[in-house]
């Protein structure tokens, strides 16, 4: 073969080659069929417009999913103390779920009220619905006060606790008031006082000496003011009584453990415990785990864990405590997940 014919070949060769490499890297991969749900939800904002103080309002948006093969589940989560979602989580199948927003002005200044209520999913896909109101003035003196009450929880006989509200005028001119009550074992300071806009700072001390050990006490503190008669009201539990604390939270490989403490003054029995995932992530395993101690004594601590745990991306871990002697305690902990390690 001539020198000619040898170059002739060569190039075919080079041509066939870099065509093969070429068709190797650019053919298109079938896409996989949809396999999840498709986050849907309307509409994606309520406007309240103007309020006064101390009003409610309440909206409804729905939440479904469209296309794919399995369900959707959600979870709802917001960081504004004057709204309330419900419900906060659930499950669609294609059906709509109604979710109701309630919106309550008592203990907002003027002004203007943002708040985003987040929509996680088990798809990947998170949804923003914003809500928005306008708090504006009464053309009149008007008394407002928060917060309206407050529980002390249960205390031991003997030992001193306070709290304070606020009290102020929501409209025009000055409010002008003064506090009343019946019960020895509380004291307020100051006990009158007027506004023309500023808050005024009200301290409620109580004193538990004397009173019967195991019983419910209360009291009602009336405002008398020329913006309106309002009632501040207060609630405690004489004895004795076991409180639950989560020290920590750690991950690694496959579980979450977590150490619960009883701080308190009597036994915790009966403490029943769950750390459940929820997210963007994808969990593939240990969403949920359960479990309950028969008891816990004063002083004394104990390790949880979740079940075993595999999924990819982050999530928010949430450990929740009840026990019939005391309140609920949960508590929320980002995390990502690697497949088998959970780094918090």
């Amino acid at each position: 073969m001539s020198i000619n014919g040898k170059k002739i070949g060569a190039g075919v060769l080079i041509i066939l080659l870099i065509s093969t490499v070429g068709s190797i890297g650019v053919t298109p991969k079938s896409p996989d069929p949809q396999t999840r749900g498709i986050l849907e939800y309307e509409p994606r904002s309520h406007d309240f417009g103007d309020m006064f103080e101390g009003e409610w309002n309440t909206t409804i948006f729905d939440i479904w999913t469209s296309g794919g093969c399995c369900e959707l589940s959600f979870d709802l989560s917001w960081n504004c103390p004057w709204i309330d979602a419900f419900p906060t989580s659930g499950v669609s199948n294609g059906e709509h779920v109604p979710i109701s927003v309630t919106v309550d002005t008592t203990g907002l200044d003027h002004g203007t009220y943002n708040c985003t209520i987040v929509i996680t999913t088990n798809v990947s896909m998170t949804g923003y619905f914003n809500v928005t109101l306008n708090v504006i003035s009464h053309t009149y003196p008007a008394l407002a006060f928060y917060p309206q009450s407050h529980y002390f929880g249960i205390l031991m006989e003997g030992v001193t606790e306070e709290t304070t509200f606020d009290i102020w005028n929501s409209g025009t001119g000055t409010v002008s008031y003064s506090l009343s009550w019946d019960e020895p074992w509380v004291m307020v300071s100051p006990t009158d006082g007027s506004s023309s806009g500023e808050h005024d700072l009200i301290t409620v001390t109580i004193d538990t000496t004397g009173l019967p050990l195991g019983s419910s006490q209360e009291c009602y503190i009336d405002i008398a003011s020329n913006g309106g008669n309002k009632v501040y009201a207060l609630w405690v539990i004489i004895g004795t009584t076991p409180k639950i604390e989560i020290e920590n939270v750690t991950g690694g490989l496959f579980r979450v453990n977590t150490v619960i403490t009883n701080t308190g003054t009597e036994d915790a029995t009966g403490v029943e415990w769950k750390i459940s995932l929820s997210g963007n992530g994808l969990i593939l395993l240990g969403k949920e785990t359960t479990g309950k101690l028969p008891i816990l004594p004063i002083g004394e601590e104990r390790t949880i864990s979740s079940g075993v745990i595999l999924g990819l991306g982050d999530v928010e871990i949430t450990i929740s405590l009840q026990n019939p002697e005391a309140l609920p305690i949960i508590e929320k902990t980002p995390a990502k997940l690697y497949l088998f390690y959970i780094k918090i």
